[in-house]
Order: C-alpha cells, then structure tokens, then sequence
C-alpha cells in the first residue's frame, strides 16, 4: 500500500497554496473517486485563500500581522493534513487515485528480504602454525559473517566470530592437520544460508 504524502515540506507558502488549490481541483474532477471530501472543496480553498491573504499582508513584516500569518498557517496546514488522511483513506493505498488527488505518493518499503549463501568459500594454510585463512566472495546485505570449523563435517563449532570482512584466519588449530569450515552472513533481520563447507588443511 502506498503512502500519500502532500509534496508541500520545501515549498514556499506561494507554492503550497497553488497546490491546495490545485488538490481541491483534483478531488472535484475525480468526484467518481472523492466523492465527500473532508474536509470539504470549499473548506480546502477558504483555508488557501486566508492564508495566501495573511501571507501577502505579513511581507512588510510588522509583528503583528507576522503573528496573524504564523496562526492561519498552522490552520492551514492542519485543514491539509485532514485532506491528506482523506485521500489516504478514501485512496486505500492506490498509487493511481493518490495521483487523481493531486498528491504524489511514496513506495511501500520494500519488505525484509533474507540473506543469500556465501559463495567462492575457498581455504588455504595461514602464515603461523595452527592457522587457516579462509577468504568468500562479499555478500550483499550482510552486518557480519560467522564462521564454524568441524573435524568430521558433521559437528560444528564457532571458528573464529563475528567478522565483518569476507576473510577470516581461524587459529588454535593443531598445525598440518585437516578441517572442514563453513561461513554465514547475519544482519538485523537473522542468518542467511551457510556455504557449502571446505576441508582445509591448517600450518
């Protein structure tokens, strides 16, 4: 479902009055899909036209009508904030009818999405006794990686955790002797899929 937003945070007041009456238009030639704006057209472009008027009146800024224009255009933008609830509700989150009010739109965000496997996991002996250096190729959207080390492939133990590079040199290994080693990819949103593993043979 997209979010309706009213595009007026940057603009000048000239230009956010142009587009509340502009979204007044668009709800009366769309009337098929607003058929009972709320507020009303004629509340929408009253609130325009006082404000366009206190703004106008403020330029020379004397106090007091500046502290008229500050009060009529938070009236202003409350009365917009209603129109853009309205359209929201009444649009269900349709891009298409959001545009009919005049209003632009932003994207649903894009859900969670899992992590992939690690790839290109390749293995080699370290510069020390006992060590292995273990390289893959970087996976997109990962916080760290996590590495296990097993003698037999089949019972896994933390190798050398967390790391944030896509290497790692395991140590405490016993030196000229075989392991097999696996990697995975973690974010905010859980683990990916573990590499297949490799058997490499330490210092």
């Amino acid at each position: 479902m997209a979010q309706a937003v009213l595009g007026m945070s940057k603009k000048t007041p000239t230009k956010q009055i142009a587009k509340a009456r502009a979204i007044a238009q668009s709800l009366v030639d769309n009337i098929a899909v607003y058929a009972t704006p709320s507020p009303t057209v004629i509340v929408i472009l009253k609130a325009a036209t006082d404000f366009e008027k206190t703004y106008n009146d403020s330029r020379g800024k004397d106090k007091n009508l500046m502290d008229i224009f500050k009060a009529q255009k938070k009236l202003f933008t409350g009365t917009m904030n209603q129109v853009l609830s309205y359209v929201q509700q009444t649009s269900g989150g349709d891009p298409l009818n959001i545009e009919k009010a005049g209003m632009d739109f932003k994207k649903p965000p894009t859900p969670p999405q899992p992590l992939g496997k690690i790839k290109g996991l390749s293995g080699s002996q370290g510069r020390l006794s006992g060590e292995t250096d273990l390289k893959w190729k970087p996976l997109k959207g990962r916080k760290s990686y996590f590495s296990e080390k097993s003698p037999d492939g089949i019972t896994w133990a933390d190798a050398k955790s967390p790391c944030t590079a896509a290497k790692v040199t395991v140590t405490g290994l016993v030196p000229e002797s075989y392991s097999w080693f696996r990697v995975v990819g973690i974010n905010q949103f859980g683990i990916g899929e573990w590499s297949d593993p490799i058997r490499v043979e330490a210092k």
